[in-house]
């Protein structure tokens, strides 16, 4: 019998502490569902399987480990900080797990998981959940791809860096100051003037 079993998962329900409520309440079934998932299909097309492999390959090499869980790093006489790699596919795991794990697969189709004390969020708010930890996730891919950049001749990886690399990675990629934009709504407060009607 063949088996088809490529690949073990990178993190685990640990690596979710401080990542909203996850790690108290999860159904761990479906959240490793989600981390295999974004791990492939949204993790390795944005830096490729083999910067992936040489992680898998390597733990405990120092570098992979400053690329895996983030370091402090120079970079033309700034000091600059990353979170890692592991950083970004917790935040896009949690993003699908947010926004799918109220659903279940049962015999007679699909169906919301709901009980007797709780109302499902409205499908709204969880998508809003989910694109805001979408977008912490590329955030953070950022930064390590800044990292990556400063680095990208090092022999171990100078073959996986297959995006562009301007001003070898210090500050090339724009910098948001917009970390956590939750779309507020605001306007100009004017002082209304009856006498001017």
């Amino acid at each position: 019998m063949i088996t088809c079993s490529l690949e073990d998962n990178l993190i685990q329900k640990s690596d979710f502490e401080c990542i909203g409520q996850v790690a108290k309440h999860c159904n761990w079934e479906q959240l490793c569902v989600f981390i295999r998932e974004q791990t492939n299909l949204w993790l390795i097309p944005k830096i490729g399987y083999c910067l992936v492999n040489k992680i898998v390959s390597n733990p405990e090499n120092e570098l992979i480990k400053k690329i895996w869980c983030g370091s402090e790093y120079e970079c033309t006489g700034k000091l600059m900080i990353h979170f890692g790699l592991k950083r970004v596919l917790i935040h896009a795991s949690y993003a699908a797990y947010i926004f799918r794990h109220g659903y279940i697969d049962t015999s007679v189709g699909v169906v919301q998981k709901i009980n007797q004390d709780s109302v499902a969020a409205p499908i709204n708010e969880l998508k809003s959940i989910m694109n805001e930890h979408y977008r912490n996730a590329d955030m953070y891919l950022e930064m390590v791809k800044d990292y990556l950049c400063t680095i990208k001749n090092e022999e171990l990886i100078k073959d996986c860096v297959h995006f562009d690399c301007k001003n070898c990675g210090c500050g090339s990629k724009s910098e948001n100051k917009d970390i956590q934009n939750r779309n507020p709504i605001g306007k100009n407060i004017t002082k209304w003037n009856y006498g001017d009607r």
